[in-house]
């Protein structure tokens, strides 16, 4: 059996191990630190640089499709505008048709009112050749009648 002198050596020894090994472990963790502080830093610096980076080219592809969408714009405001002018023509153009068609309506008009006098003037001429037929018709007849009875007359003599 050791004795307590031997056991006290063996534990200061223990505790000259436990002494180093704190050391040692206070130098680990501080240099542990420095490494987490140091990547902590680099990592943030990096980050950084990511977000500029992002923000910029995030601006680059906004000021792009700003620039495009107002290019849309403007070819779209372009068309309706030519769009417009074509419906205006158009619309110009049913208006130039309804006034000739108002026009040639007035000339049917004026033409149906000659045809309706010359209707009349017709009719008219109708009646006046019916009445000119029937007296030519009546003379005939009596002519007719007289030579028959002017034939009945020498032949009965």
């Amino acid at each position: 059996m050791p004795t307590v002198e031997e056991r006290i050596s063996a534990v200061e020894g223990k505790l000259d191990v436990i002494a180093d090994l704190k050391t040692v472990i206070g130098d680990v963790r501080t240099d542990m630190n420095r490494q987490f502080d140091q990547v902590r830093t680099d990592m943030n610096r990096q980050l950084g640089e990511s977000r500029e980076d992002m923000n910029r080219q995030l601006g680059e592809v906004r000021e792009d499709m700003s620039r495009q969408l107002g290019e849309v714009r403007n070819d779209l405001d372009r068309r309706f505008t030519d769009v417009d002018r074509r419906f205006t023509e158009v619309a110009r153009r049913f208006t130039e048709v309804d006034r000739q068609f108002i026009e040639v309506n007035r000339q049917f008009t004026g033409a149906d009112q000659r045809f309706i006098g010359l209707d009349r003037r017709l009719e008219s001429l109708d009646q006046r050749m019916e009445r000119h037929f029937m007296w030519m018709v009546g003379i005939q007849f009596t002519v007719l009648i007289a030579v028959i009875v002017a034939l009945i007359q020498t032949s009965a003599k």
